[in-house]
């Protein structure tokens, strides 16, 4: 089992083609079931954000062929040479990937360092391979440990409130390009989460009017009335335009939903009032024409990354780096040990069998046995088993977690040789073996045993 990330930020890649490349939550599902339908993919996860789009799988094969064809998928939904991907392609490998994903996590790979935005979207990305079907026990238990670092993370340091998100970066720049947020009339467009922060932080900024529109009339209108401000129907935007000083568009659309000739129209009413258009999408909201409109000033995702880039970095982030080196420590040592559950499974059940059948030797060569006496002579030779093998198992554990475990593992395969499908019960077995049900021959409880 090998577990791959391979994926392209705004490290390794311009705004344009993550552009090209991201996927809207409508369309993530038929992602997914075409990564997946891929022969040596077991799992997969995607991650898309409005600064990277990464792919989690888990493959019983090598990294590089999957790699490859990864990145030929994306290639052909970003229509580039598969050359061109693999050039600018970030990838990593098992431990790699891990210390990836909870750095990722914890927002210290981030556009804007710290932000707390990207933990609800990892916490989206495992839910929809989760609806999807396409995780398993590998990529869950991975993903479910990045959300626990970032939460320790961000409790243990100041890194979420020292960080500052992509969409009060935004608000920042439109602050000082208005001469101040105070009084001034603002819309934003979309009612999903990026539209709903933006729409809390210029009520907290204290914007006089402020006006919600989105294609939900309902979740449009939840916006509005939590931030005190005015529900809108879309069609109603170009008019709202027309008094306004701000538009903020989140909307998560594939396609540009803000377009210039109806911008244009509603301006000819404005005179010469100035309109500040802040694009959030990714894809991108706002037609790029709209920002040739005389008298509108267009900033998108990438005006926003170079207003962060003068920003300084958060004075927490080598302590967040700690906190990821240890739990990556933490959770290969956890996948080590867990690596032995099988083997110690099958000694557990082969021991079982074993004991079942000398007890079942021994009741027919005693029938006089009453059921209080079988089911103590029973609870007798497991107590004794079960002492006797908690040592061993807890020893294989150590030993495949420590620098030889490789070693030590095929020792287990050669001394208890269980094939696929013993491992599969043996570890079922191990995981449970201290919820055995009453009567279930175990280790853990004798049964009451009958002849």
């Amino acid at each position: 089992m090998t577990i791959v990330n391979i994926g392209l930020s705004h490290r390794t890649a311009p705004t344009e083609l993550l552009e090209e490349l991201a996927v809207p939550a409508a369309l993530l599902g038929a992602m997914l079931a075409r990564l997946h339908a891929v022969p040596t993919i077991d799992e997969v996860a995607v991650l898309s954000t409005c600064n990277r789009i990464e792919v989690y799988a888990v493959t019983r094969g090598p990294a590089e062929p999957l790699t490859q064809t990864v990145a030929g998928l994306l290639a052909e939904r970003g229509g580039l040479p598969v050359g061109e991907i693999a050039r600018i392609a970030c990838v990593h490998v098992d431990a790699a990937a891990v210390e990836h994903v909870f750095a990722v996590a914890c927002g210290l790979d981030s556009m804007a360092v710290g932000e707390d935005q990207i933990t609800a979207q990892v916490r989206a990305a495992a839910r929809a391979a989760a609806e999807a079907r396409t995780s398993g026990p590998v990529l869950t238990g991975l993903l479910d440990a990045a959300l626990r670092v970032s939460k320790r993370a961000r409790t243990q340091t100041t890194i979420s409130t020292a960080g500052i998100s992509l969409v009060r970066a935004g608000l920042d720049l439109a602050d000082a390009h208005l001469g101040g947020l105070a009084t001034r009339s603002a819309v934003v467009l979309g009612s999903g989460s990026v539209g709903r922060l933006a729409a809390r932080l210029l009520r907290e900024a204290g914007v006089g009017r402020l006006s919600v529109a989105g294609r939900s009339e309902a979740s449009t209108a939840e916006v509005a009335a939590a931030c005190h401000g005015s529900a809108l129907r879309p069609v109603d935007l170009p008019g709202a335009l027309a008094h306004s000083d701000l538009l903020v568009a989140a909307t998560g659309s594939v396609v540009p939903v803000v377009r210039a000739e109806p911008v244009r129209a509603a301006r000819e009413r404005t005179g010469d009032r100035p309109l500040l258009v802040l694009d959030l999408g990714m894809p991108p909201d706002v037609e790029p024409a709209v920002g040739g409109l005389a008298g509108v000033t267009l900033v998108d995702l990438d005006a926003i990354g170079r207003h962060l880039t003068e920003q300084e970095v958060p004075a927490d982030v080598p302590r967040v780096r700690a906190i990821v080196t240890a739990e990556v420590i933490s959770y290969l040592r956890r996948q080590e040990e867990a690596a032995a559950a099988p083997f110690i499974g099958a000694m557990h059940a082969q021991v079982r069998e074993l004991a079942e059948t000398e007890l079942r030797r021994l009741h027919r060569r005693l029938p006089g046995l009453t059921e209080q006496e079988r089911a103590e002579t029973a609870a007798t030779v497991y107590r004794i088993l079960r002492t006797f093998l908690h040592r061993p198992a807890v020893r294989a554990r150590e030993l495949a977690a420590g620098p030889e475990g490789a070693v030590h593992l095929d020792a287990l395969r050669a001394l208890f040789d269980p094939t696929v499908d013993e491992a599969a019960s043996a570890l079922t077995y191990h995981r449970a073996s201290h919820a055995a049900l009453p009567g279930t021959p175990s280790l853990d409880r004798g049964p009451a045993w009958r002849q």
